[in-house]
């Protein structure tokens, strides 16, 4: 092999490694055929020491080049496009972190012991009651929500499921009690289980189930009023809170998900134009004999060439 011919293997070489890195990029199975194409014809010259080097030459000139130019030029634009992906998906993940290192897993804790607490002070309010006496302090269990509301309530709910009519209670200090739902605790020894906490427009409520029973009641913390809720706890999201800091987090972890499974998708996808031009550039090379008829590309070539200057923007 001549000198001439060891530069024309070895700037074919070049491309063919060029060809390789866009195929790898695109993902693109048009692409990724025509790069096998190309590398079986390189082979064939390599292989083959009686072929016309020139010709070779002459088939990246007519067709490689302009192809590896291309999709360089639409490389370029995909990887800007990208990058904002990349940089979007690197800030949540930043997001994320921060919240996980502040993260406080208190409230399932905090939320079985206010149980109690709250069991508690009912069974305390009750005593006082039937003994005439005003001996509770209310911060013993009003702390909670203080503490938790603006983070763990839920935020949407129908006020009206909740904001309920007053019943027949008992006056105690500022606060009533329904007196369907003392007599119901006394039954139950005033087990009672927090279930969760609504925070609708600045109001505050607060969901309690009997121990052991299906019952519920309401401790509505803006009206100082407790009272049993039925039907309308069918219509209202009774499941446990969840801080809106992971659910935040859980958000922007879903939205990542989504972000890194489009960035193959959208490094796949080609304009149109693009696509047909690949197919017919395909279809040239395994339709025709390649050793005989592969100069005869004039069409293609100015197919490739016109693609060029094609707006990438649409």
């Amino acid at each position: 092999m001549d000198d001439e011919a060891v530069i024309i293997m070895s700037q074919s070489k070049r491309r063919l490694t060029r060809l390789k890195l866009l195929s790898n990029f695109f993902e693109n199975v048009d692409i990724i055929s025509i790069y096998i194409k190309t590398d079986i014809i390189h082979n064939l010259f390599n292989e083959n020491k009686t072929l016309d080097y020139q010709k070779l030459e002459l088939f990246h000139l007519q067709y490689t080049d302009s192809l590896i130019e291309l999709l360089t030029k639409i490389k370029k634009k995909k990887e800007n496009d990208l990058l904002a992906i990349i940089n979007e998906i690197n800030i949540n993940n930043q997001y994320i972190s921060s919240f996980e290192e502040k993260k406080i897993d208190h409230f399932e804790t905090d939320r079985k012991i206010y149980s109690g607490i709250f069991s508690q002070h009912l069974r305390n309010l009750y005593k006082d009651l039937t003994e005439d006496q005003s001996r509770l302090n209310w911060n013993d269990v009003l702390y909670f929500h203080k503490r938790y509301a603006t983070e763990f309530y839920r935020t949407e709910a129908d006020e009206s499921k909740l904001k309920l009519p007053q019943a027949p209670s008992y006056q105690y200090q500022d606060y009533s009690i329904e007196r369907k739902l003392l007599g119901k605790l006394n039954i139950q020894n005033f087990k009672v289980r927090f279930i969760c906490g609504y925070l609708i427009d600045k109001n505050e409520y607060e969901l309690f189930r009997f121990f052991q029973s299906d019952e519920h009641f309401i401790f509505n913390v803006e009206e100082k009023r407790l009272y049993l809720i039925r039907e309308e706890l069918a219509s209202l999201d009774t499941s446990g809170n969840e801080s809106n800091q992971v659910l935040i987090m859980n958000q922007l972890k879903k939205k990542n998900e989504e972000l890194e499974e489009s960035i193959g998708e959208r490094k796949r996808s080609l304009p149109e134009d693009v696509e047909s031009v690949l197919k017919d550039y395909l279809r040239n090379l395994e339709s025709v004999d390649i050793m005989s008829k592969i100069f005869d590309v004039n069409e293609e070539t100015n197919i490739l060439r016109a693609m060029l200057n094609l707006n990438l923007n649409n």
